[in-house]
Parts: structure tokens; sequence; C-alpha cells
């Protein structure tokens, strides 16, 4: 007589079988996650001090004054000269509280493109981590810590 159906034994096996597979690709997707969360907030970092850079080197190029203004409802920052925007940077999605500790949210760059005072810019990552630029006065230097 043949019997039709599956045993006990096999349905645990397969069962204990599936749960392996489903915690490993689990533990691979977070590892995922987290290794694409590092490549975007380096990335965003390098794109905010190449954004500062560049606005003071338009600055001193055009021999303008301008600032750079961070809109914390809108996680942007924008470089205008006067009443033009020139160019802006926007958080990536799921980045948040992207500010400068700075009055009025608020870099000033004179026409050399110096600013007069020191600064931090700040930004939240997706998974709930602060980092950090600074800029220096005197040495004009702008520095991502991670």
């Amino acid at each position: 007589m043949i019997k039709k159906g599956f045993t006990l034994i096999e349905v645990v096996v397969v069962i204990s079988i599936m749960t392996i597979l489903f915690g490993y690709s689990l533990l691979n997707l977070r590892s995922f996650n987290r290794i694409e969360n590092n490549i975007e907030v380096q990335l965003f970092g390098n794109t905010l001090v190449d954004f500062v850079i560049n606005s003071k080197k338009y600055c001193k190029d055009n021999n303008l004054s301008g600032y750079i203004y961070f809109i914390t409802n809108k996680n942007s920052a924008q470089f205008c000269c006067g009443t033009n925007v020139i160019g802006s940077v926007k958080l990536p999605v799921n980045f948040s509280e992207l500010s400068v500790n700075r009055t009025g949210g608020k870099i000033s760059i004179d026409n050399k493109g110096f600013s007069k005072d020191a600064c931090t810019i700040k930004f939240k990552d997706r998974e709930g981590d602060m980092h950090y630029i600074t800029m220096c006065v005197g040495t004009a230097n702008v520095e991502f810590k991670n």
C-alpha cells in the first residue's frame, strides 16, 4: 500500500531549512542596508563639502559676496548671491535634520571666498546617526567628519 502525504519529520525538516534560509537572507539584507547607508553618507558628505567649496570659489572668482542658506523644513541648502539662487543641494531620501549652527541658518561668504565664522553643518542618516562637516576660519578648511 502506497501512502500519500508527508510525515511529520519531513515537514519539520523542510520548515527548519526554510527558517535557516530566511534568517540568513534577513541578516544579509540588514548588512546590505547598512552598507548602502554608509555609502550614501559618504557620498552626501562629500557632495556637501564640494557644494561649500564651490560656493566659496564662485564668490572669489566673480568678486561677489554670497551666502549658503539652510532650509531645515525642506532638508536642503541653497547658495545665493544677492537674490539669485546659484545652486542647491538636497538631503537623500530618509536623511534628516540638515542644519548649521549659525544664527538664521546662514553661512556668509565674502568676495574673497572666505567665511568670517567657524561653523558646523550636521545631518542625520537613515539609521539615526549624526554626521558633521566643520568649517574653520583662517585656513578656509572644510572637512567631513564621519
